[in-house]
């Protein structure tokens, strides 16, 4: 185990020099990480210089407990590539994936159980290392989804078909629905 991934006698990582750690208050944890793993730029500013993307993800986990995972959103990935995710990074480590913008942009909720069982069966592969799944809607206009009514209507009945055992979360980018 790397040694920023070890754990003191409390439970908690041990910090190293490029750590932030947070302990446990009232047993809930904060994980702490990126929107992404990759990005312009992190070649010698993150990454050491020379390393190998596919050994990007590995060395990430070395430094932080959970990663955004925002290719999810274009499309459904392998399961060869979510498999080669899970196996790279320690126990502990957590996943948080968006859900695909064909869910979420394109049938806005509706006739959506295929697309989502096939994304939730493919996450599944990640096991206990599956975090929140996030459902990052769109700003809409009001030729889509009048005001927040017409979005809880058909928000209220998608929820109500999410199967257990998931933890989920929304990002709602219409302010003006947020007062409610």
């Amino acid at each position: 185990m790397p040694p920023s991934m070890r754990k003191d006698d409390s439970g908690s990582r041990a910090a190293s020099d490029s750590d932030i750690v947070f302990r446990p208050m009232n047993g809930r944890h904060l994980f702490l990480g990126t929107s992404s793993f990759t990005a312009n730029g992190w070649q010698g500013a993150f990454y050491p210089r020379g390393l190998k993307a596919a050994d990007y993800l590995a060395y990430y986990a070395e430094h932080f407990s959970t990663v955004e995972i925002d290719s999810t959103f274009y499309a459904c990935p392998a399961e060869r590539t979510v498999a080669n995710w899970g196996a790279r990074v320690p126990e502990g480590f957590v996943f948080a994936v968006k859900a695909p913008q064909v869910i979420t942009h394109e049938k806005v909720l509706r006739d959506c159980g295929v697309e989502l069982g096939e994304f939730l069966k493919t996450m599944d592969l990640l096991g206990a290392k599956l975090g929140p799944v996030e459902f990052q809607f769109p700003y809409f206009s009001k030729s889509v989804l009048p005001d927040r009514h017409a979005f809880t209507d058909r928000l209220v009945p998608f929820l109500k078909k999410l199967p257990g055992g998931y933890r989920f979360a929304a990002e709602i980018r219409n302010a003006g629905w947020l007062d409610a």
